[in-house]
């Protein structure tokens, strides 16, 4: 998936758990990562590595009246499985990796039009470029390393963002990962959570993307996250983030420009066959 973030208001949104490894491109404004040893930044030509599951408290700072631009592309986990890097060393945490080269650049610019070209490229040349990207990475020292015996909690929320819309239930979730019902809300219950938080929670960080992202409407938003009321889908928004749907949006968007593309998600994130 690849998307263009856009922001004209600073907004702190803690606690943004990342469903795929991917990679930012800031364009305009900064990008802060909140965290417990040392804060880091990410200025405008900076780029940041996000391994899957990784939870961070992030802040996009608008440049001025120019605002706050970035450039995402996530990788399918199966890209990340089957793509070797040498000895590059895995990323296990948020990363900063600043001031990239113009050439990976447009290295990246090129992956992220592949996905957004739909069938006027073949998914094959489409998945090339973002392996090229994988590359780069690789040539710079860094990896993403797949999850490759992922526990309850992840096989969860990987197969609740697949489709958050869904009515999930944990009877029929714990069935399909191979536990009894019991033994999941246990395991949720040691990591602090439960069922319904963990959905909610999972909802309301994809409605905040497609805020950022598209030009869907909050209603249409509230529809694709699974709440059929508008103002409920509100009121859990801003007990989720403590702020409203309506404070990310301050600007106007080009969409054929910069809104989120996502019809390749099982094409060209895919590894040619």
């Amino acid at each position: 998936m690849t998307a263009c973030i856009i922001q004209s208001t600073r907004l702190l949104c803690k606690r943004l758990a990342s469903p795929a490894p991917g990679v930012v491109l800031v364009q305009k404004g900064q990008k802060i990562i909140l965290d417990r040893v040392a804060d880091m930044k990410a200025c405008a030509g900076d780029l940041v590595l996000i391994p899957e599951g990784a939870t961070s408290d992030i802040i996009n700072e608008p440049d001025g009246s120019d605002g706050y631009q970035a450039l995402a592309l996530q990788f399918a986990p199966n890209l990340i499985a089957d793509f070797a890097v040498g000895d590059a060393r895995p990323v296990q945490e948020v990363k900063v990796l600043t001031g990239m080269p113009p050439a990976f650049e447009e290295a990246y610019g090129k992956a992220i039009e592949a996905i957004r070209s739909g069938p006027l490229l073949p998914d094959s040349i489409a998945a090339s470029r973002v392996n090229e990207i994988l590359l780069w990475l690789g040539a710079l020292g860094h990896r993403f390393a797949p999850i490759t015996n992922p526990g309850p909690i992840e096989r969860l929320r990987r197969i609740i963002n697949s489709d958050p819309a869904y009515p999930w239930r944990a009877p029929e979730l714990a069935k399909t990962i191979g536990m009894s019902e019991a033994s999941l809300r246990r395991k949720l219950a040691a990591a602090e959570t439960s069922f319904s938080e963990l959905l909610a929670d999972i909802r309301m960080t994809t409605a905040l993307t497609l805020l950022q992202t598209t030009e869907k409407s909050v209603t249409q938003i509230a529809l694709d996250v699974g709440y059929d009321s508008a103002s409920r889908f509100t009121a859990r928004f801003r007990t989720r983030f403590d702020f409203a749907p309506s404070e990310i949006r301050g600007h106007q968007r080009e969409v054929d420009r910069n809104g989120a593309k996502t019809d390749r998600n099982s094409a060209a994130l895919i590894a040619a066959e």
